[in-house]
């Protein structure tokens, strides 16, 4: 458990939908280092690659499979869009918005409710695409007793942190089966998916655990079985988006380069699941620490492609129906402005044709 433990300190941040305070987030900055002809996008032109810096929350990792194997030296970054990424790592996402907001960078990659609550507060913001979804969830073991939300009445459900991002949702998600946090349910904090909270839901200190998928995967690794119990609507939400500064709509050379990064992180998910051994081999071989225990590794690389293979696949196209529950969501969790976001001005369906691999 060891490695386990590792691994989910360097992802800790990036663990549920609604993350308000710390989700993960890629800030991506063209350092403009390429030749003055390298202005069509597409990459394969003459000529040293373009550095980018590209800024985590956390550093290199297997949750950002997609990124990793594009960003494989002589792979797609470098082949196919003369790009060099360089990864710069931070201390969560929640700078990011601030640094868009402040203009200190014009775009990055983010949280959908991240991105809500910012354009409630009047901030032009914009997501042009969906990275990943479907990460957070409620499960149960199947000897819970508990096979439903609404069976929870009266027991224990596991959290990460009462803090952390997808609180929101674990409170949304009560509510719509007419149950209350510390009047029905106990909320109880079990941590994010390390020892601890194996040993929580196997000792039945909790009967359902609300956590992200990239949780779940350590545990797992360790033998837990886990039963899926959040109702239909709350499932395959938008998690994170690329989101840029709406000024950078304007400039075509600039907005080309976002394009390109997203193009290639998509690029990079396909072809980790078509190749999923050659995939996980690249991200092992840059991110050596992440492949400590191959187990835990294997498990968080198949989590992290099912969480954002659609996304990739459909070049980010918006799923107005999904991005309205998060917004009702968010506008319930004492942000109420959230209610009149125009959910197609700031998440518009207009670069999915050209980022669909």
């Amino acid at each position: 458990m060891e490695a386990v433990n590792g691994l989910l300190d360097r992802i800790r941040r990036h663990r549920g939908l609604f993350a308000i305070a710390c989700l993960a987030v890629v800030a991506l900055i063209a350092v403009g280092c390429g030749d003055d002809d390298d202005d069509d996008g597409g990459g394969g032109d003459s000529g040293s690659p373009e550095s980018v810096e590209v800024t985590f929350p956390f550093q290199d990792s297997i949750v950002w499979a997609g990124y990793e194997i594009a960003r494989d030296p002589g792979g797609i970054y470098e082949t196919d869009y003369n790009l060099k990424p360089e990864t710069v790592a931070t201390e969560g996402g929640s700078f990011v918005v601030q640094q868009l907001i402040a203009g200190q960078i014009d775009y990055g990659i983010t949280g959908t409710p991240e991105t809500m609550i910012a354009a409630a507060q009047g901030h032009e913001l914009v997501g042009i695409a969906t990275i990943d979804s479907d990460i957070f969830t409620v499960v149960t073991t199947p000897d819970s007793g508990v096979s439903s939300i609404e069976d929870l009445e009266g027991q224990s459900l596991g959290v990460t942190d009462l803090g952390g991002g997808e609180i929101p949702l674990v409170n949304a998600v009560l509510d719509d089966a007419g149950l209350t946090p510390d009047e029905n349910v106990e909320l109880k904090v079990i941590g994010p998916g390390g020892p601890a909270s194996a040993k929580a839901i196997q000792d039945g200190e909790v009967q359902a655990y609300a956590a992200a998928i990239n949780d779940l995967a350590g545990i797992e690794a360790t033998g837990v079985e886990f039963e899926p119990i959040l109702d239909e609507k709350f499932q395959n939400l938008p998690n994170d988006q690329m989101v840029v500064r709406k000024e950078l709509l304007e400039d075509e050379e600039s907005l080309q380069t976002v394009l390109d990064v997203t193009k290639g992180m998509f690029e990079g998910t396909v072809f980790g699941q078509e190749n999923p051994e050659e995939g996980l081999a690249i991200i092992c071989e840059l991110v050596p620490a992440d492949c400590a225990d191959m187990d835990v590794a294997q498990g968080f690389y198949d989590a992290t492609l099912e969480g954002s293979i659609e996304q990739a696949k459909s070049g980010g196209a918006p799923d107005y129906d999904k991005l309205t529950t998060v917004r009702d969501a968010i506008a319930a969790a004492d942000n109420p402005a959230a209610a009149d976001i125009n959910l197609e001005e700031v998440f518009p369906d207009t670069y999915s044709e050209d980022l669909t691999p």
